[in-house]
């Protein structure tokens, strides 16, 4: 009879052993998981934590591999928002700071980010006490075209000079053509202008309403995705407008003229026209 022989296991030296520090962390996780699970209920609630951890551990691989491999951050050690490891707070550390700001709004260590919410960075219209002396002056004037209120024209003609009845009345609505021109120049940075303040941009994060429609995301690639490439987007059209800025404080008249032009008319005005209203 031939006996089978267990083959000797070789040691790897050059191994990395676990250090002391990690284990005990390790131990008590061990012992936290065997101290709360005393149910099927409990059990399979831990058992949906630990799935939902291994998702942003692969997360953190795919969207940040050289910061994955050079990590040495805990598996069990609790980082700063307390429900989650120094592991996944570094992953949440760098998804803030490569791809979205998603700490904005949110400093409570005791935090859950299972399903997250986002801070719309555009101006919420519904509940906020609007201060036109506090906003840029591009959002000023195109709420001009949203509420065409008497307060905003005395902003302007307080700060500015400019007067209502120096300028053609602001129709009710835009002109059916506007969102057909081609967007170059100017009227791209007009026609944004409109959409950013009537909150119809299609970008998550210029169109949410803060104090009325959170929008609730988890931790799937296709929402990191969108998130990350609409915020990049978003930053753009937002620095578009700082453009106006700068046209207005060269000549404001000739600024709002273009815009009630666009709006009315689906046109910028002619040469003529701007001459005309920058010598009023």
């Amino acid at each position: 009879m031939t006996l089978a022989v267990e083959k000797k296991r070789s040691i790897d030296w050059n191994a990395r052993r676990m250090p002391f520090g990690e284990r005990l962390h390790q131990a008590i996780e061990y012992l936290a998981f065997k101290s709360v699970n005393a149910n099927a209920l409990r059990a399979c609630e831990t058992i949906e934590k630990i799935v939902s951890e291994q998702k942003k551990f692969q997360f953190f691989r795919q969207f940040f591999p050289e910061e994955w491999k050079n990590s040495k951050a805990s598996f069990f050690k609790r980082g700063y928002y307390q429900n989650y490891s120094e592991r996944l707070n570094e992953f949440f550390q760098l998804v803030n700071e490569k791809m979205f700001p998603l700490f904005a709004g949110w400093d409570d260590p005791d935090m859950e980010f299972e399903h997250f919410y986002i801070f719309s960075l555009n101006l919420d219209l519904c509940c906020e006490d609007i201060e036109y002396e506090n906003l840029r002056v591009s959002f000023a004037l195109g709420l001009l075209f949203l509420f065409r209120d008497e307060e905003i024209w005395e902003f302007f003609e307080n700060n500015y000079q400019i007067k209502r009845q120096d300028f053609p009345e602001i129709d009710e609505s835009p002109h059916e053509n506007l969102w057909h021109l081609k967007e170059t120049g100017k009227v791209e940075i007009y026609r944004n202008l409109f959409e950013i303040v009537d909150h119809s941009t299609g970008n998550v994060w210029l169109d949410t309403v803060n104090c009325r429609d959170y929008t609730c995301f988890e931790w799937t690639e296709d929402n990191i995705i969108l998130l990350a490439e609409n915020y990049r987007e978003a930053t753009a059209l937002l620095d578009q407008t700082a453009k106006i800025d700068e046209l207005f404080a060269e000549s404001p008249r000739a600024v709002l003229l273009d815009l009630i032009s666009l709006w009315n008319d689906a046109r910028l005005p002619e040469k003529t026209e701007r001459l005309a209203a920058i010598r009023q």
